[in-house]
């Protein structure tokens, strides 16, 4: 099954996780910040479920919702996304015209999930995929998935959630670590076949994380697979080349683009 999700939401941190989760499960999110444009991707793109946020500046869920019924487009299923949690809230989203809720803070385990039952319930079942460019995953075989793990340190939850829910979902064992020095502490105990690290952490960043490890005689030949959120300054990414980075990923980036650098440094493992 695959959807054009609307998810909109004024908080980048909701937006950005809802859309990497639904485009990691091959569906195809449209982002918008807020209810204009939101209203504006409604009249370009034939959507086939929308994701609201209710408390939102300007526009909010309501208005969306009753201008969104004044088009003379096909009006798709609108779930109210909320963190409102006062007796009757649920009440009201529905009685105003929302064909579903969904709480806030979402859980990463199950909202895929959850957003599958509503197209699903939008009968979804007869539904025929549009072309569009979804993502298309390869999983490892058996052989490889078997006690593969990978540890992702990373101080932002957020990351190691998105991280976890991904690398779980492929079939690869995860541990995660919030510093640079527990990532080490984590690795020499556990032994994982790759390390993906962020770049900047608190108490041993990423690069002293790669230095230590090379020195170490359990971990010199783990592969480490570096992210970040901001352009590295090209000191940093000469010395990560020079210790031996397997890999040097900007965030944000494409899911599959995490899998071809995770199977690389597996295929290169293998095959010493």
């Amino acid at each position: 099954m695959c959807a054009r999700v609307l998810v909109i939401d004024d908080d980048p941190v909701n937006l950005d996780l809802m859309t990497y989760l639904l485009n990691a499960f091959g569906h195809t999110p449209i982002a918008a910040s807020g209810g204009e444009a939101a209203l504006q991707a409604v009249r370009n793109i034939d959507i086939d479920l929308v994701l609201c946020d209710i408390q939102m500046p300007g526009v909010d869920g309501f208005e969306f919702l009753r201008r969104l019924g004044q088009t003379t487009h096909r009006r798709p299923p609108v779930i109210g996304v909320t963190a409102l949690a006062m007796v009757g809230d649920r009440e009201k989203i529905l009685s105003a015209g929302f064909d579903g809720y969904m709480a806030k803070p979402i859980t990463p385990e199950t909202f895929v999930e959850e957003v599958e039952r509503y197209l699903a319930a939008s009968e979804r079942a007869s539904y025929e995929p549009k072309a569009v460019a979804a993502t298309t995953y390869v999983r490892p075989t058996a052989t490889e998935r078997k006690n593969v793990r990978v540890l992702v340190a990373d101080n932002e939850p957020a990351n190691v959630e998105i991280l976890r829910l991904l690398l779980d979902h492929w079939g690869y064992d995860v541990l995660a670590a919030r510093s640079g020095r527990a990532a080490l502490e984590l690795a020499r105990r556990e032994r994982p076949e790759v390390i993906i690290s962020d770049l900047h952490m608190p108490d041993g960043d990423g690069l002293e994380l790669l230095e230590a490890a090379r020195v170490d005689p359990l971990l010199r030949e783990t592969p480490i697979i570096f992210v970040s959120a901001t352009n590295p300054r090209p000191r940093a990414i000469e010395k990560a080349a020079a210790l031996g980075a397997a890999n040097f990923l900007l965030r944000p980036f494409e899911p599959e683009v995490l899998l071809d650098a995770l199977n690389e440094c597996l295929a290169k493992e293998m095959r010493k």
